[in-house]
């Protein structure tokens, strides 16, 4: 890229920071509207490495000044009394920016519920006609052959009394675990992360299958539900992210690997933090309502209520807000420059 192609190219972006640089004066951000702020967060990192950019390029020195001055003041807009302002961003994240990106890559997470859905119900009906592929996935402690009533409180207590047996723990109390290395293994071009998935899938399937054998369906799921339903929903949005950074390092396109790996990891990143309040809730449940003596079914409904709730918030909030012509257009002219 020539210098003047570099200018042209980057104008309009400097002369837009500083306009809002300048609305937002010296001391505070609170004269900018939620759409401005996001829009300087966004802007200040491009801008703030066309200061060795322009270097680089040997640009004039009144330009490299400008372009530094710009920086400076997006910066301390950005970064001063940063403790006073994290909860207004993590607020703005969750309000905003998080339900956007889970749109933007709902095929993500179609494909990993369809791989879910296939190894769990696939297992169940197996495991339904052949009753013995139970043992494959139910753990000797948990096995309900021959039992006449178990309830949801007898069941959460055989898992308390199996704190070191692995299939428990993947099924029930280590939720958390499952969903992060659903994720990290996306490095794995996505293979790692459709293992994850697919085998606790079959776990969940088969465990089903086996309590649903000897009639007791309703306990296990008034057990599970009341918080399982929306873990298993955060580990798939993490297996998603997983998928998400698969993706680009299998199929980069027009980028270099390393710039569609980048560029993927962030979005990934940001899906699986979203996934952490899900977990506090489910977490409250667990530990507050699956083990109380309230009814099955009002259990089961909470559980279903709470992820639907979830969902509803993905998959509508946010929708007023979009980005602005010059975000797509900056998006437009790096990815360019990257061909």
């Amino acid at each position: 890229m020539t210098p003047a192609r570099f200018l042209d190219t980057r104008q309009e972006i400097w002369a837009r920071l500083e306009a809002l640089a300048a609305k937002a004066g010296k001391r505070t951000v609170r004269s900018l509207t939620d759409e401005e702020l996001h829009e300087l967060t966004r802007l200040y990192p491009a801008v703030a490495v066309d200061v060795a950019r322009a270097r680089m390029y040997k640009v004039d020195d009144a330009t490299q000044r400008r372009v530094n001055q710009i920086a400076i003041a997006a910066h301390g807009l950005l970064y001063r009394r940063k403790s006073s302002r994290s909860l207004p961003m993590v607020w703005r994240f969750f309000r905003h920016d998080y339900p956007r990106l889970f749109r933007r890559l709902w095929a993500f997470m179609t494909l990993a519920t369809v791989l879910f859905l296939v190894g769990m119900m696939g297992t169940y009906v197996a495991t339904r006609i052949v009753p013995s592929y139970a043992y494959l996935f139910v753990p000797q402690g948990l096995d309900v052959s021959g039992a006449r009533e178990v309830t949801s409180e007898d069941i959460s207590e055989r898992f308390r009394q199996m704190p070191n047996s692995p299939m428990a723990a993947r099924i029930m109390t280590n939720n958390i675990s499952v969903a992060f290395v659903a994720f990290a293994l996306g490095i794995t071009a996505g293979l790692g992360t459709c293992y994850v998935l697919l085998a606790n899938a079959m776990m969940l399937g088969g465990f089903a299958a086996h309590f649903a054998n000897h009639g007791l369906s309703y306990p296990l799921w008034s057990f599970l539900a009341p918080h399982g339903v929306l873990e298993i929903f955060a580990i798939l949005v993490s297996a998603a992210a997983g998928l998400r950074l698969g993706l680009s390092l299998a199929v980069p396109g027009s980028m270099t690997r390393g710039a569609s790996l980048r560029a993927g990891a962030r979005e990934a990143v940001l899906l699986v933090l979203g996934t952490i309040p899900m977990f506090l809730i489910a977490g409250f449940i667990e530990g507050f309502i699956t083990p109380s003596y309230i009814p099955g079914i009002a259990k089961i409904v909470l559980g279903v209520t709470v992820a639907s709730v979830v969902i509803v918030y993905l998959l509508f909030v946010g929708r007023g807000i979009r980005s602005s012509n010059l975000e797509s257009r900056n998006k437009s002219k790096t990815e360019e420059e990257a061909k």
